[in-house]
């Protein structure tokens, strides 16, 4: 079985979070209170993340497939278990059309799209087959790249004095409710409540006590970092004009002009694009191949290519960014906590109620 350290772990839990979330300004219905949103929704994912762990900890050898079996019984199971190895595909399948539109968007305008997203799911689907080793090397060695990145411009726009904190006030200026409905349920089914997926990767980490404290941790760590760009795109850009742009820290950085030479700094923010997509659709890929392999008991590799072919010909599904854009937000945010929420509950549920027949 492959297996990977504790520190993989964390390099892994903060890369796939991280993802291309600051990217966008998520939250941006409450307006400048964004970040509070946020912050609440990331509250909330901590709580999930908790309740995931605790299930984990009941059979700590076991992936998010058999943990379905083993809480809901072999048939049962099993359907949960292929429903959520296609949910997972199609969540990659997303991320895949989402580089295809992205890039024509702010970098080859005039590359046809199916060639941009056969070439991304390609290299995804060739990391997918070497195993999980691999692609949390690949990702290692990625994260001191998007790491620094972001520092580079972190570091650039306060040297020339863009945010100003006057776009975050006045705070809940409309009350409570415009921040709960922009934190729920959207805001914790992407990005937080996604931490599901290492239902699937728990099982291959070598050191089994130390995962609940590494997860936390990292996710703690990852979570203040993405409330902390929510924060820097709203000082720089103001409320109105971040929710009027398709890539808000794209147009952040194209604002930073320092000493008549250093500017155009597009060139970041579309290699973290291609980092953060890259990792969290080859994430999503490679657990939808280990839960259709622990349900069916096909071969891992016999699987790699038909669940590829599967994600390539669903990303055509959609005939315009348009249509993905309204499917995303309006239709997948709302279906997810099915797979986030309610089914880990169902096994904590169902599994004390076992512990407690058992104890009787």
């Amino acid at each position: 079985m492959q297996q990977i350290g504790k520190n993989q772990l964390s390099i892994l839990v903060i890369v796939f979070l991280l993802g291309s979330t600051p990217l966008f300004e998520l939250g941006i219905k409450a307006k400048q209170d964004a970040w509070l949103a946020m912050t609440l929704a990331a509250l909330a994912g901590l709580l999930l993340t908790v309740m995931y762990i605790r299930v984990q900890k009941r059979s700590p050898e076991s992936e998010l497939a058999e943990l379905y079996i083993m809480h809901f019984g072999k048939w049962i199971g099993g359907f949960i278990g292929i429903l959520h190895a296609l949910w997972f595909a199609y969540e990659s399948m997303r991320n895949v059309r989402d580089v295809g539109e992205l890039t024509m968007m702010a970098l080859l305008s005039f590359t046809p799209k199916w060639i941009i997203m056969l070439l991304i799911l390609s290299a995804a689907a060739y990391t997918v087959s070497k195993g999980l080793e691999v692609f949390v090397r690949v990702v290692q060695l990625l994260f001191p790249i998007a790491a620094l990145s972001y520092f580079f411009i972190i570091l650039l726009l306060l040297i020339a004095r863009l945010p100003k904190i006057t776009h975050l006030l006045p705070l809940l200026e409309h009350g409570a409710m415009p921040v709960v409905k922009a934190a729920f349920p959207d805001l914790l089914s992407f990005p937080f409540g996604q931490m599901i997926i290492f239902f699937v990767f728990w099982k291959h980490v070598s050191e089994k006590k130390i995962i609940g404290r590494v997860s936390y941790w990292a996710y703690i760590g990852v979570s203040a970092f993405l409330i902390l760009m929510n924060a820097l795109t709203l000082c720089v850009l103001g409320p109105e004009f971040a929710s009027l742009t398709a890539l808000p820290l794209l147009e952040v950085v194209q604002l930073i002009r320092l000493a008549n030479f250093l500017e155009r700094l597009d060139v970041i923010v579309t290699l973290l694009l291609f980092i953060g997509l890259y990792v969290k659709m080859t994430a999503l890929y490679m657990a939808s191949v280990f839960t259709f392999n622990a349900v069916t008991g096909i071969a891992y590799r016999y699987c790699v290519m038909p669940i590829g072919l599967l994600i390539y010909a669903a990303s055509f599904l959609e005939r315009n960014n348009t249509v993905h854009m309204w499917v995303g937000l309006d239709i997948t945010l709302k279906v997810a906590p099915i797979f986030q929420v309610l089914l880990p509950l169902l096994m904590l549920i169902v599994g004390i109620r076992k512990k407690y027949k058992k104890a009787a």
